[in-house]
């Protein structure tokens, strides 16, 4: 069955309801837990893009992945976080920069990586709880 263009709409709303009931309860670590679930999804959606033969500039995940990474790096507490903080601005700055060069690219190989990467922190975000 072929999704039409209403049905990824709706599907999309019903989604960004759900995430934001969810946010409206969740702490901080659950937050950013969101966060990266979302960044995945987006990276994920322009990889299959890329390998269907699609173009992603200027895209909704494009801009969305984008996005989130530049949130994630300017809401860190550097006061609080210190080392850790400033280790992982310089890790968010380094995903924009590929992302940014995988999309210019139309590269899934160089979209893969970075999701790859993006799991890899993930995973390890999820270790807190």
């Amino acid at each position: 069955m072929t999704a039409t263009a209403s049905t990824v709409r709706a599907t999309g709303l019903y989604r960004r309801l759900q995430n934001e009931s969810r946010a409206a309860a969740a702490d901080p670590v659950e937050l950013v837990t969101m966060l990266y679930d979302e960044l995945e999804t987006a990276v994920g959606v322009l990889e299959a893009m890329v390998r269907q033969g699609q173009r992603i500039s200027a895209t909704e995940p494009a801009h969305r992945a984008r996005a989130i990474l530049i949130g994630l790096d300017v809401n860190l507490d550097h006061d609080k976080g210190g080392d850790v903080a400033a280790a992982l601005s310089r890790v968010y700055r380094s995903m924009r920069r590929k992302l940014d060069d995988a999309v210019a690219a139309n590269s899934a190989d160089a979209l893969a990586e970075l999701l790859e990467g993006i799991q890899t922190i993930s995973a390890a975000w999820r270790q807190l709880r």
